[in-house]
């Protein structure tokens, strides 16, 4: 029986998650998702526990994006079908955002769950994908903004650090409002319709609650604002204000 109270506005989700298990163990044969977002490997790895064999992969070790596999005997060889794509790109017309490069394949007509995380540095663009869009991403993706790019099959290891700028902030208290307020500079006011409306990921799920603590090592994302890593309270004031280390994703 599934207890989609646990799951609430993810029921939807929950389910696909259950069918395919399901499948797997009718038909007895590997089963590979599409590529899921943080909040749903979050929420696909509660539903699983040890629920049965199952291997999560996004194409290197770190990713957010990732491809999960089902499987029904232990011993099981897996094939994630993840492709990794590689381009060298000329910042001479400046230098390519993760909105840039996102936009550019979604304008190719691409589902978002085929396409894992996207790497995207000063002179280079890595992607991870799935298999079966290589050729397609390979033949057709040849222009992301003013920049010309060629894709091509990369096979070493990917290793990448995400650029975070660190520094200490004061803050009044460490409610959720507060900290939106100060990561925003906006008022709390304002901080709270934003968590109100939506706008407010805390560890890659919507937060609800205004009012809620935020906890050393949480991840913090402000539609229009950025992302940032909430790292810890470093120490209070004299006048009962938080010192914390506050990283921003660059």
């Amino acid at each position: 029986m599934i207890h989609y109270e646990h799951y609430r506005g993810n029921e939807e989700f929950v389910k696909r998650v259950y069918d395919l298990i399901e499948l797997m163990e009718r038909r007895k044969r590997v089963i590979v998702t599409p590529f899921f977002t943080p909040e749903e490997c979050m929420i696909c790895d509660r539903i699983l526990g040890n629920k049965t064999f199952y291997y999560k992969f996004g194409g290197y070790d770190g990713a957010e994006r990732c491809r999960y596999a089902f499987y029904p005997y232990e011993d099981e060889e897996v094939d994630m079908n993840i492709c990794t794509l590689k381009a060298k790109y000329s910042s001479q017309f400046g230098e390519l955002k993760h909105s840039d490069v996102l936009g550019a394949i979604m304008n190719l007509g691409i589902e978002r769950e085929k396409i894992g995380d996207l790497i995207v540095q000063k002179d280079e663009i890595i992607i991870f994908i799935d298999k079966e869009i290589e050729n397609y991403i390979v033949c057709n993706l040849t222009k992301i903004k003013r920049s010309s790019v060629h894709f091509s099959p990369y096979e070493g290891e990917i290793v990448y650090t995400p650029k975070i700028q660190y520094q200490q902030k004061i803050v009044s208290s460490i409610r959720m409002d507060a900290i939106v307020a100060m990561l925003s500079n906006v008022s709390r006011q304002k901080a709270q319709n934003l968590i109100k409306a939506g706008f407010v990921k805390l560890n890659h799920v919507v937060l609800e609650e205004s009012s809620k603590i935020c906890n050393n090592n949480s991840v913090i994302s402000i539609r229009g604002y950025g992302r940032f890593s909430f790292v810890e309270v470093v120490k209070k004031t004299k006048k009962d204000h938080y010192v914390v280390l506050i990283g921003k994703y660059q």
